[in-house]
């Protein structure tokens, strides 16, 4: 009997995908990018706002233990989502939480269910509303009209809500995104009302590329307090200039430029943290009525 070679594998150049892998989404390639960022500025927010309400300390008073959640697609927002979870694992001694958590990805759905596999009995703390939509595998979320048609026509108040973009123009106060597919989608979805927005950003992030989706102006609109997240860089003094800036373009000022205040809508809150690396966080907070577009 004739003796029969072993075919051989072709090997493989370092970085190279097996044949047999399917291709990488842009969430996975996307997924490393700043991790050691991302993980930072979400534990910073799980320690000292998340479910802690405007005026209050995390350190004196006591957070909210019921709340509904907005999380917009992203590897960004489902760390923030993980850090979240995290504290609650660990500070749900005596307290029970009960938190629903909307979104338009399918990262955080398994997120969540991870969760409530390890923490059976904090599982009420991670339940999940998922929106419509065909996934796009592409950006591991729902794509398409039904979902945008879905977010403009749902009529809810949220508690809070964690948003990222792929830039910001702070000059501006501008949001971009990569795909044009989910521009429409992630206007919808940051237009909706929560008393408390949040914004993922790392330091490259703050440029203006993409196609423009919605502005800082929007945000404040529909919620009461809106808090920019970053890491300390560089480009910090770059940033606060230019973030103290907007603040004027946003916010009537204290001199005197019109003449009925008391008409004017309720007083809103923008907020800018610099989370520090080895150094302390730096916060700017900037309250006042929002000029009318």
């Amino acid at each position: 009997m004739p003796k029969i070679s072993p075919v051989p594998i072709p090997s493989r150049r370092h970085g190279e995908e097996a044949p047999d892998e399917p291709p990488k989404s842009w969430s996975t390639r996307r997924a490393n990018n700043g991790e050691d960022e991302k993980r930072l500025i979400a534990s910073y927010c799980a320690a000292h706002d998340f479910l802690v309400r405007p005026g209050c300390s995390p350190e004196t008073d006591d957070r909210d233990t019921v709340a509904s959640v907005l999380v917009n697609q992203g590897t960004t927002p489902n760390v923030v989502v993980e850090e979240a979870l995290a504290w609650i694992s660990a500070n749900s001694t005596g307290t029970s939480f009960d938190i629903t958590w909307f979104t338009t990805g399918s990262l955080v759905p398994s997120t969540l269910r991870q969760f409530r596999l390890r923490n059976p009995k904090n599982a009420a703390a991670a339940q999940v509303f998922l929106f419509p939509g065909r996934v796009d595998h592409e950006i591991e979320a729902v794509s398409g009209p039904e979902p945008v048609d879905f977010a403009a026509k749902l009529n809810r108040c949220f508690s809070y809500a964690f948003l990222s973009a792929y830039t910001f123009d702070i000059e501006r106060g501008s949001f971009y995104f990569h795909y044009s597919s989910e521009i429409e989608l992630q206007k919808q979805l940051a237009c909706l009302f929560a008393a408390q927005k949040f914004v993922f950003l790392d330091p490259s992030k703050f440029r203006a590329e993409g196609g423009y989706s919605y502005g800082i102006w929007d945000l404040l609109r529909t919620s009461e307090v809106v808090t920019i997240y970053t890491v300390s860089s560089s480009a910090d003094p770059w940033i606060k200039a230019r973030f103290k800036t907007l603040c004027d373009t946003l916010f009537y000022g204290c001199d005197g430029d019109i003449q009925d205040r008391d008409t004017l809508p309720v007083t809103k809150t923008l907020r800018l943290r610099v989370v520090g690396r080895d150094e302390p966080t730096d916060h700017i907070q900037v309250q006042g009525k929002l000029r009318e577009r």
